[in-house]
């Protein structure tokens, strides 16, 4: 107790500290990168083999931005003394700085010294950086247990609202997808039984603290990021179950929890860079941008429109580069800001907003900006009494976007691990268009509830052609009970399933192999008994899946 006290009093002198201090962080842009050591030619020297291939194969190809910010400017600055490098950015070819001495004399002769440089385009100056230790800040309430026989236990329903756990059960859990987590700190989640086979299995490939700059540690500061990660890592058995516990993920410490300043869109953009470079898949961000400590720096509802804030730029820039950015829409809605966030207005990011156990829009979830040029929220998920992992190794239901956030984004990589040649804009769309309220769409839900087994559906149609697959033949179609099914299969028993248009599974279908039929498995299927509609045979061998419709006639 004594210990926390004195953590408490700690942060409330460094509180009062960075106020008389509030201007020793600044933003410098260079104007150009020539000169650079590195050459778009040649994309290995600065981006994955992954971030690399997904580029050419989605078209998307490389461009200065993808460069580093050239050494040399930054050393002409660094070299003017009294500085300290904290950021960089290869997009906004800028750096981050602290200044060590902020007297006015000092200051005035290094900011005179820094825009006179031939290669400096801008400086603006940001608040301060807490210089103090972390403060642990455990949040969360107890769970509310009810007795249910499904194995998500408590989770089901924030999983059941967008048919997610018709993908689980289709084995797609987010294996082989990359998932960077941008938080305030995962305190206890190295500890919780809940996230333990995220570590036995290697499912944490790297940490990073960009508010420290050099570190790797992220299991401190808050549990926020730890509860975030539980709703798409978490498993507890028959109590709490992610949307995508087989991913891999990357836990990057971005957000300062301790005070409000703009540094921390710089942290962010920069772990965006990063995980673009690396090729991550998809980002979850919990956070969001409005007002800051320091009134002068905090910006308007209208500056929500996805052009005006630095963070807001860099999400479509990551967006436009390949990784699916899903951000929370903000918890504001029941305030005098009522808007979304930055980063969450930027056109192609994934807003997400909340609504309650029975779809309802939650009162604190954010709205669309005035006159937003986006449907904003884009979609909405539960976020008001969720399960998530609590600190005591037990479950605890919260409220917030901040939740809705990483379920969307959990079962966004389920889509993508089913769906591996599809890009995240695509992945984005088809989100949408599955969405409740798709063809009229509001500024408090935005599309709506997406249903994410409607959103699988659409894209096996896309991307296999159902009928004109080459692999699968049905005849006849459509067929008043009973269908001839031919697929091509290198396997002698291929996992077939049947499911109606809900989503439910009318029974699996164990086909026989006929070897003189160069590799043709013939199925028959009786559809007699059922109703007249349509149905979906779905065929899933190694990492392949076929999927044709069976329509029943009267």
């Amino acid at each position: 107790m004594k210990k926390l006290l004195l953590l408490y009093f700690l942060f409330l002198f460094a509180l009062n500290h960075s106020a008389q201090t509030s201007y020793n962080t600044f933003w410098i842009q260079f104007k150009d990168k020539h000169n650079s050591e590195f050459s778009i030619s040649k994309p290995n020297q600065f981006l994955s083999k992954k971030a690399i291939e997904r580029r050419l194969e989605w078209g998307l190809g490389f461009d200065s931005l993808d460069l580093p910010v050239n050494k040399n400017y930054i050393d002409q600055v660094l070299n003017m003394g009294n500085s300290q490098l904290l950021l960089k950015s290869k997009w906004f070819n800028s750096i981050t700085v602290q200044v060590n001495d902020t007297s006015s004399s000092v200051l005035e002769t290094w900011l005179n010294q820094i825009s006179q440089l031939e290669s400096v385009l801008q400086v603006r100056s940001l608040e301060n950086i807490l210089q103090n230790g972390k403060v642990i800040s455990i949040q969360g309430v107890q769970a509310n247990q009810e007795n249910q026989t499904h194995s998500y236990g408590d989770s089901y329903r924030q999983i059941e609202m967008l048919n997610g756990h018709f993908l689980h059960d289709l084995g797609f859990e987010g294996q082989g997808v990359d998932l960077a987590v941008f938080d305030g700190g995962f305190l206890f989640a190295d500890e919780l039984p809940a996230m333990k086979h995220l570590f036995s299995e290697g499912r944490i490939v790297s940490k990073h603290d960009l508010l420290h700059f050099n570190s790797t540690e992220v299991f401190d500061a808050s549990t926020h990021g730890m509860m975030v990660l539980s709703h798409m890592a978490g498993i507890i058995p028959d109590s709490l179950y992610g949307t995508a516990t087989q991913a891999n993920y990357f836990l990057f410490q971005t957000e300062d929890v301790f005070q409000e300043v703009r540094l921390e869109e710089d942290t962010w953009i920069q772990a965006a860079e990063m995980a673009d470079s690396i090729g991550v898949d998809v980002i979850n961000s919990s956070l969001g941008y409005s007002l800051f400590d320091f009134e002068s720096m905090s910006y308007l509802p209208i500056d929500m429109n996805g052009q005006t804030t630095r963070i807001s730029q860099a999400a479509n820039i990551c967006a436009l580069k390949g990784t699916l950015v899903v951000n929370s829409a903000g918890n504001s809605g029941a305030s005098a800001w009522h808007a979304i966030t930055a980063p969450s207005d930027a056109e192609h990011v994934l807003s997400i907003g909340a609504v309650d156990v029975n779809e309802i829009h939650a009162s604190f979830s954010g709205y669309r900006p005035p006159n937003g040029p986006f449907v904003k929220p884009n979609v909405v998920a539960m976020g008001k009494q969720t399960v998530y992992a609590a600190y005591d190794s037990t479950i605890a239901r919260g409220n917030g976007t901040s939740f809705s956030s990483p379920i969307i984004a959990g079962l966004a990589a389920c889509l993508m691990q089913a769906f591996p040649h599809v890009s995240n804009l695509k992945i984005k769309d088809v989100i949408e268009r599955s969405a409740s309220l798709y063809e009229t769409p509001n500024d408090s839900m935005g599309y709506g509830v997406p249903d994410f087994w409607k959103a699988f559906l659409m894209l096996s149609q896309e991307q296999n052609g159902f009928v004109q697959n080459e692999n699968i033949l049905v005849y006849p179609q459509p067929s008043s009970g009973i269908f001839e099914v031919r697929i091509k299969s290198n396997l002698v028993t291929p996992k077939v399933y049947l499911f109606n248009a809900t989503g439910s599974s009318i029974r699996n279908i164990r086909p026989y192999f006929n070897q003189l039929e160069n590799e043709w498995c013939r199925i028959e299927v009786d559809l007699s008994n059922q109703a007249a509609g349509t149905y979906y045979l779905m065929v899933h061998e190694n990492d392949e899946i076929l999927t044709t419709p069976l329509i029943r006639i009267e």
